[in-house]
């Protein structure tokens, strides 16, 4: 059996990610599946498409104390050209969702590398 050679037409060499929580007002649980939709339907938009997938989260908020809640990771993968187009558009949704959520901040990742956005 011959190994077939992978034609790629464009190179989708970078990935964003927005973690969207599943708490308001850092622990009171709510359902973010609407979120969940608007982000997977915003960062399409930008890149063409996007998945989610859950994970458990946990970070020390102000107050010292350990939370932990179910996020979803929506992530999706995209040029560079498409990346630095649209980084702006990214952060500025995971400050709406910070904002929204009254969140200390909600993690975006970027190839693998994350920064905490505020709600300001």
């Amino acid at each position: 059996m011959k190994k077939k050679e992978l034609n790629f037409k464009f190179d989708l060499n970078c990935k964003w990610a927005i973690y969207v929580p599943s708490t308001m007002n850092v622990n009171e649980h709510i359902d973010n599946t609407k979120e969940v939709e608007r982000v997977i339907g915003e960062l399409s938009d930008l890149f063409g498409g996007a998945t989610a997938t859950p994970a458990l989260g946990g970070w020390r908020c102000a107050d010292g104390k350990v939370v932990t809640e179910q996020v979803t990771i929506v992530y999706a993968y995209c040029t560079t050209e498409q990346s630095v187009a649209h980084a702006d558009e990214v952060v500025d949704i995971a400050r709406r969702i910070a904002r929204e959520y009254k969140q200390e901040a909600v993690t975006v990742e970027y190839n693998n590398q994350i920064a905490f956005v505020g709600a300001e």
